[in-house]
C-alpha cells in the first residue's frame, strides 16, 4: 500500500514537468509580425507651371435695353433671341396707322396756315402801297401787320407740327445704335406698349467672365496679365481687364473683370454661365507629391520608409497645382508612400508592392478602405 502511494506521487510529479515543459515551449512562440503593403514614390526636385485657379461667371461689356419713345401697339420684331444685330438695324415697328393720320392732319395746317400766311402778305403789300399813297390811314395799315404776323406765327406753329408729327411716326420704328446681340425680347407682337419700357435687350459682342479673387490673390495678378478661360470644355485666351480695389461686400473678394481675346461662338456664350479662369503665375521648383498622400492629425504629415518601416514626416504645404502639392519637409530621393498609407501607424513593417506578387494588389486595396 505505501508503494502504490509513493508511485502515484510520483506520477503525479513527472506529469506535472512535463505540462510545465509544454506550457514553456508554448510561451517561447513568438508571432511573425505582419507586413503591410504599400507603394512608395521617390521624391525628386520637379518644376511645375503655377496657376490661380478660379471659376467665375460670363458677361457681356454693356447690355442695353431698348424702348420706343412713344406709346403704341407693337406691329412687329424684326430680331429674334440670339441673333446678331449691326448700327442702325430695326428691331421693332409700332402701329403707325393713328400717326401716320396726325401726320396728315399736321400736313393740312401746314398747307392752309401757309396759304393764309400768303394771302395775309399779298394784302399788305397792296396796303402798303395805298399807304405810301396816302390812301389809307396807318391805323388800319397797322391792323393788317398785326394779322399778318398772326398769320405767320400760326404758319410756323403749322410747321412746328407737322416736324413734330414726323419724329412720332420716325420714332414708331426702334433702331439700335451699336452691333451686338439680342439678348432677350420682352413684349410679343400685338401688345400695347407704353413709351420708355424696355422692348429688346442687347448686349454688347464683348465677352468677359467675372471672378472673385482671394485677398491673398489680388496682390498676384495685375491688370493686362494673360488668363485662360475655359467654357463647356473649350479653352480660349483672355486678359485682366479690371481690378476692383475694394472687396466685395457680402463674399468679402475682390472681382476680377477678364476679357476674352479669343472669342466663343456667340451662340455658345450665354451671359450667367460658370466658366474656369486660370491666371498664370510663372512656374515654382520643389518636391511636389500627390495632395491624396498627404495626411492630418492636427499638423500635415506624409509616411516615408526606413528600414523597412513607415515612419512619420510632418511636412509643410507650400503650393496646390490641381492635384500635386509642393511641400517643405522631405529630402530628394526619400521614399513616401502612396498607397496603403490610411491604415498605417507609426512603426508599421512594410513591403513595398513591387517586391510581392501582383495577385496581392487585392489586399493592397482592401487596405486602403
Amino acid at each position: 500500500m505505501f508503494r502504490t502511494k509513493r508511485w502515484t506521487l510520483t506520477s503525479f510529479f513527472l506529469i506535472f514537468i512535463f505540462m510545465l515543459s509544454g506550457c514553456t515551449k508554448q510561451a517561447a512562440v513568438i508571432t511573425p509580425e505582419k507586413e503591410k503593403l504599400i507603394q512608395v514614390q521617390e521624391a525628386i526636385e520637379e518644376i511645375y507651371p503655377v496657376e490661380l485657379r478660379y471659376t467665375g461667371l460670363t458677361s457681356s461689356g454693356e447690355v442695353s435695353k431698348y424702348s420706343f419713345k412713344i406709346p403704341g401697339k407693337l406691329s412687329e420684331i424684326a430680331v429674334e433671341k440670339g441673333s446678331a444685330v449691326k448700327a442702325g438695324q430695326r428691331l421693332a415697328s409700332l402701329d403707325t396707322q393713328e400717326y401716320n393720320l396726325a401726320l396728315q392732319a399736321a400736313q393740312l395746317d401746314v398747307t392752309k396756315s401757309e396759304k393764309a400766311y400768303q394771302e395775309a402778305q399779298d394784302n399788305y403789300g397792296k396796303m402798303e402801297q395805298l399807304f405810301q399813297a396816302g390812301a389809307l390811314p396807318e391805323a388800319d395799315l397797322l391792323k393788317l401787320k398785326l394779322d399778318l404776323d398772326v398769320k405767320e406765327a400760326t404758319y410756323q406753329q403749322a410747321k412746328l407740327g407737322l416736324q413734330a408729327k414726323q419724329i412720332q411716326l420716325n420714332d414708331a420704328q426702334l433702331y439700335t445704335n451699336r452691333e451686338g446681340y439680342v439678348v432677350d425680347i420682352l413684349f410679343q407682337e400685338g401688345e400695347i406698349i407704353a413709351a420708355g419700357y424696355p422692348v429688346v435687350v442687347i448686349r454688347s459682342p464683348e465677352q468677359k467672365v467675372t471672378v472673385g479673387l482671394s485677398q491673398n490673390d489680388i496682390q498676384k495678378v495685375k491688370v493686362g496679365d494673360a488668363v485662360e478661360v475655359t467654357l463647356e470644355g473649350k479653352a480660349v485666351k483672355g486678359k485682366v481687364e479690371r481690378l476692383d480695389a475694394v472687396p466685395d461686400n457680402q463674399t468679402r473678394t475682390y472681382n476680377a473683370e477678364i476679357l476674352i481675346t479669343e472669342p466663343y461662338p456667340a451662340d455658345a456664350f450665354y451671359l450667367g454661365a460658370t466658366a474656369e479662369v486660370n491666371f498664370a503665375q510663372g512656374e515654382s521648383g520643389g518636391i511636389w507629391v500627390p495632395l491624396a498622400c498627404v495626411l492630418n492629425d492636427g499638423e500635415d504629415y506624409i509616411f516615408v520608409v526606413e528600414d523597412e518601416r513607415a515612419i512619420k514626416r510632418n511636412i509643410k504645404l507650400i503650393d496646390v497645382q490641381g492635384f500635386n502639392v509642393r511641400i517643405e519637409g522631405l529630402r530628394s530621393g526619400e521614399q513616401y508612400i502612396t498607397s496603403g498609407m490610411k491604415t498605417l501607424k507609426e512603426g508599421n513593417k512594410v513591403k513595398i508592392q513591387s517586391e510581392v506578387s501582383p495577385n496581392l494588389q487585392s489586399e493592397v486595396n482592401s487596405n486602403e478602405q
